[in-house]
């Protein structure tokens, strides 16, 4: 066979299977799970992750309204009732108690001039608070990390409780960093937050601790 018969030869090979292209079945199954695999794993993770970030956020407001409602039920907080308080945190997060959550228990004295309404902070106690490094600023520690609030800083009365018949609440925050297991290079430590405040029961207001438990 000469080298033109040859080329012509190779040329209606290369047509025939062009032509056949089109009815070609074979392998489409694979080629297809190939292509949709990266996003079904991506989707498969990502569900895992906000199912897991949600059920840690619920825990975390369930924690917040049940140290809320346990210091709102006394006249006055020692400090061991207030320890006991705190203690309560790692059973109600199981099973996500771990890292521990960061509390912060305050009462907000409110006080009524013309028609406004200003809350103070009267004693604040926490547990669980980490200290802040020193290449921090004290704007990125807040960010990050709740602290103590001091006696007789300012802090906005929700609407709820702008009556007169208020004279202070319980105000709860907590904290967990919550730390993705497949979506840390994209979201990194997030931060699950919760604030509370609670009315006080049968009194004007708690007094609180002679000192913080440690």
């Amino acid at each position: 066979m000469t080298s033109p018969d040859r080329a012509a030869l190779r040329c209606r090979r290369i047509g025939a299977r062009l032509r056949s292209w089109p009815r070609a079945v074979e392998g489409v199954a694979a080629v297809e799970f190939a292509l949709i695999l990266p996003i079904m794993v991506t989707l498969f993770l990502g569900m895992s992750e906000v199912t897991l970030a949600v059920n840690i956020d619920r825990k975390l407001t369930l924690l917040s309204r049940s140290l809320a409602d346990l210091s709102s039920r006394t006249r006055e907080l020692t400090t061991t009732e207030m320890s006991n308080v705190f203690g309560a945190a790692s059973a109600i997060m199981r099973p996500f108690d771990s890292p521990a959550p960061q509390m912060v228990v305050s009462s907000i004295g409110v006080t009524k001039s013309g028609s406004t309404y200003t809350g103070a902070v009267e004693w604040s106690c926490g547990r669980n608070l980490a200290a802040r490094a020193q290449t921090e600023t004290e704007a990125q520690f807040d960010a990050a990390n709740l602290k103590v609030r001091a006696a007789g800083s300012a802090y906005a009365v929700p609407e709820g409780f702008k009556t007169d018949a208020t004279k202070s609440f319980i105000l709860v925050e907590t904290l967990v960093p919550y730390t993705p297991v497949f979506g840390y290079v994209m979201t990194g430590t997030i931060r699950l937050r919760e604030n509370t405040p609670w009315p006080v029961r049968d009194n004007d207001r708690v007094v609180g601790p002679s000192s913080c438990p440690a």
